[in-house]
């Protein structure tokens, strides 16, 4: 099943043109958990990492896998500008209080 995800990758990445340092990881053995639930796929960094058994849903998550990781390409930077954007307002807030 590895190789399977990873030809599906190197698909992925020829037909979009992008991702070329991604790599998959197929642990079905492995247990994750997230605020309770289990989790089936996360992508770390540059890797995904898939924990179904299931060989037709391990190929559907790596596709949503590469999916999250395409938008967390592209999110970061305005993930950081809006933290940044909030962390001004809570200061400026929080100097507003004072001043009251």
């Amino acid at each position: 099943m590895q190789k399977r995800l990873n030809d599906e990758l190197e698909r992925l990445k020829q037909e979009l043109g992008i991702g070329y340092e991604v790599r998959v990881e197929w642990s079905p053995s492995v247990a994750r958990y997230h605020n309770g639930r289990r989790l089936l796929e996360e992508v770390k960094g540059n890797t995904i990492f898939i924990y179904s058994k299931n060989h037709d849903e391990a190929l559907d998550l790596l596709r949503h896998g590469f999916a999250e990781w395409l938008l967390n390409q592209h999110a970061r930077p305005y993930m950081k500008l809006i933290n940044s954007l909030i962390t001004i307002l809570n200061n400026y807030n929080m100097k507003e209080r004072k001043e009251l």
